[in-house]
């Protein structure tokens, strides 16, 4: 896989079946993208479709999309048992409030709600993604449908709300916790999560700063996964150079001693299951900031005395149940095994992912990390592994350390 990590595409719904279900909604055009996407990640996918949901969206257009003709129409034949025997799981996304109702009450006149109904009695996982007006989702007939369908065991996630609007998620969530949810369930559900990401800076002037090459993707796919599993995450971040998570609280930082500020008043106030740091803060700062912007034409060469900022980690009030941290070096093999253990017993870590940032094709900003996973004393994984896959790597181990502390 080395040689080839250009053309590597990760795929964790290989082999799985889902039905896509999609409704009468004017952001159903965003599915097509889902199916594709679902596809790339592996997964088998056909579509039903409700009537109305084709005034929006031509049935040739999924067609083109999945490979496979989408079911509209009911014809009396055993469709619905045919397709829940065949799924691993059914995800309707966008759902009208209109399509959730029908299932939390088995109003049975169309072929999607009846697959959905025929999924939930089959115990097969049914994901519904709710899309609508702000008034109809703060309506007391749709908490009523969502805590009933809850009850029948259907997973929902929420929609994105923005610019007052209960919008479809952006893809990149979506997809990840439909993954989750297919590979995981909801096994996080009840914990509460710490997660810290990306690269802090410290000023030099107003306008020039200390930083790191940090892009904030690790943090960012651990707090989704985890938030996609149930849990309840907090985001404490520095500069990021892609989107976070709309399913978690966020917390904006600038500076190594506000991440630190901000993990302490998060730690005092609240006990948390798991924390992971991913973050890359600043390991030094300017000993003086000048309040002014240094003017290179009178200075041409510029000292600056640095001071070592404090450590994020070792600053928390209560320390978390499972606690993971990383190691960014330029070391490799037993020199970079050799500092990870040194870093798990000084910060008195369950778990801790060394990577060689030196690496040409993992690291900083890209999409891989060459690394050691140790935790437990013994190494759970090494190599070259996508972060997609570290994030669940990392809390699929730490479930499992919650659950021996805890019995």
């Amino acid at each position: 896989m080395t040689e080839h990590l250009g053309a590597y595409v990760y795929q964790p719904l290989s082999g799985k079946k889902i039905i896509l279900g999609v409704t009468g909604s004017s952001s159903v055009y965003r599915s097509i993208d889902l199916a594709r996407r679902l596809i790339r990640m592996g997964a088998s996918i056909k579509v039903i479709m409700t009537k109305s949901s084709t005034k929006f969206v031509g049935p040739d257009l999924f067609h083109w999309a999945t490979g496979n003709k989408p079911y509209i129409e009911m014809t009396g034949e055993t469709e619905h048992i045919d397709l829940a025997r065949w799924a691993d799981a059914m995800v309707i996304a966008p759902s009208t409030l209109n399509t959730m109702s029908k299932i939390a009450y088995g109003v049975l006149d169309e072929l999607l709600p009846l697959t959905a109904v025929t999924m939930l009695g089959d115990n097969k996982k049914t994901i519904i993604v709710p899309a609508m007006n702000m008034r109809l989702l703060n309506s007391p007939q749709y908490r009523r449908v969502h805590d009933l369908l809850r009850e029948q065991g259907a997973i929902l996630i929420p929609p994105l709300i923005e610019e007052d609007k209960a919008k479809y998620p952006p893809i990149d969530d979506l997809s990840h916790c439909i993954d989750a949810i297919v590979n995981r369930g909801r096994d996080l559900e009840g914990l509460k999560i710490l997660v810290t990401a990306g690269a802090t800076r410290e000023y030099i002037d107003p306008v020039r700063v200390i930083t790191n090459k940090s892009s904030g993707l690790m943090g960012i796919l651990i707090a989704r996964e985890a938030a996609c599993r149930g849990a309840d995450v907090t985001l404490v971040h520095g500069a990021l150079n892609f989107n976070p998570p709309y399913l978690v609280q966020k917390i904006r930082v600038e500076t190594t001693i506000d991440m630190v500020n901000v993990v302490k008043d998060l730690t005092e106030n609240i006990e948390y299951d798991i924390a992971l740091f991913s973050a890359a803060p600043a390991d030094y700062k300017p000993l003086n900031v000048s309040e002014t912007k240094i003017q290179t034409r009178r200075d041409p060469r510029l000292t600056i005395e640095l001071e070592a900022t404090p450590k994020v980690i070792k600053n928390m009030v209560k320390k978390p149940r499972v606690l993971v941290g990383f190691a960014a070096e330029t070391v490799s093999g037993e020199e970079l095994i050799k500092r990870a253990n040194e870093k798990l017993k000084d910060y008195e870590l369950d778990i801790v992912v060394a990577n060689n940032v030196l690496s040409d094709i993992a690291g900083f900003g890209k999409e891989f990390l060459d690394a050691y996973v140790i935790g437990n004393n013994k190494i759970i994984a090494k190599g070259i592994l996508t972060k997609y896959e570290i994030a669940r790597l990392l809390l699929d181990h730490a479930l499992e350390y919650l659950k021996r502390k805890i019995h």
